[in-house]
């Protein structure tokens, strides 16, 4: 979601030097964007004498201006060090928040997007949000080795990509649901369909059983996260849970069929395709949380169990009706 502020910053600077530095785990999102100069690396684990390694190297680069688009516990301790003529950072607003998932205070409505709120603390350099939403860039050399590595790819069959994950648990649709929608679009349409997963992810395996292969490709555990955004880039449309791949699918032009349930609208975090479809229940309970980690207050987390496989079926027929598939 910081990838439109990327684009935004080098619109406004277009001769600027602009570098980047993430968390190594998601280098991929970034590597091979042309709109950075130098994209640097971070691994989680290098603790103190990693973070003391970073400033040393962006003091040598002697910039004019470190935007802090993070705010975490690193780049807290980090900032105050660094050199540069400008600081500028980005707003969490916690205590905002807080107040408002705890007591159901009405603090987020209108809160905007992430997607903008990275780009709003660099309005005083004239930066200003284009509306393009965000933004993603596959190389050819990804292209090419998913197309050999997973030829169903390549296929001329509509591809639909399926998301059961998120990092929290709290915010997945119910499996049982996701496999008895699999076997309805199974019945009812024509769509081949790539379930995505993470190495965890073993429930995958449950979900793809005794469906064909000529009908669903399992690649759960198989791909990075550059693969998977190649991938995604095959798919006409995704059916997904509030999570990373939703949003890279989202950066490629990919609407969405998504499932909101502890988390909501107000937090923010919205698909930007204008054709993607919400799936939510109002309820007293939503936000529950900032990513659906907290425990539910409930019986059961009736904001996703009141979100039925017909309901996601009917958004699919919708969602298939206003695409040129």
């Amino acid at each position: 979601m910081t990838t439109a502020m990327v684009r935004c910053l080098r619109s406004q600077f277009p001769d600027a030097h602009i570098d980047m530095v993430v968390r190594k785990d998601f280098f991929d999102l970034i590597k091979d964007n042309p709109r950075l100069n130098h994209k640097k690396a971070l691994s989680r684990g290098e603790g103190l004498s990693g973070l003391l390694e970073l400033k040393t190297w962006i003091d040598q680069q002697n910039y004019d201006v470190i935007y802090d688009a993070h705010r975490s516990l690193r780049t807290l301790f980090l900032m105050p060090f660094l050199k540069a003529r400008h600081k500028y950072y980005f707003q969490k607003h916690y205590i905002r928040r807080s107040l408002a998932l705890t007591f159901k205070l009405p603090l987020l409505k209108n809160f905007g997007r992430f997607l903008e709120r990275y780009i709003t603390p660099l309005s005083s350099l004239g930066v200003k949000y284009d509306g393009k939403g965000p933004e993603l860039f596959i190389s050819d050399e990804a292209l090419s080795r998913v197309a050999l590595k997973f030829p169903v790819t390549q296929t001329s069959q509509v591809k639909v990509g399926l998301i059961p994950s998120a990092q929290w648990p709290g915010k997945r649709w119910p499996l049982e649901y996701f496999r008895e929608l699999i076997e309805k679009m199974i019945q009812e349409t024509s769509y081949h369909f790539i379930l995505f997963g993470g190495p965890s992810d073993h429930f995958c395996a449950e979900l793809a059983k005794n469906i064909p292969a000529e009908r669903l490709s399992n690649l759960q555990g198989k791909c990075t996260i550059e693969e998977s955004g190649a991938i995604l880039k095959s798919c006409a449309f995704v059916i997904a849970n509030d999570t990373g791949l939703m949003h890279m699918a989202d950066a490629l032009k990919k609407p969405s069929i998504l499932f909101l349930g502890p988390t909501s609208r107000e937090m923010g975090c919205l698909p930007f395709h204008p054709k993607s479809i919400i799936l939510e229940k109002e309820m007293w309970c939503r936000p529950c949380s900032k990513n659906g980690q907290a425990p539910c207050i409930r019986k059961s987390r009736y904001c996703l169990t009141e979100i039925t496989p017909m309901m996601a079926l009917e958004a699919v027929k919708k969602m298939g009706q206003s695409l040129p598939l």
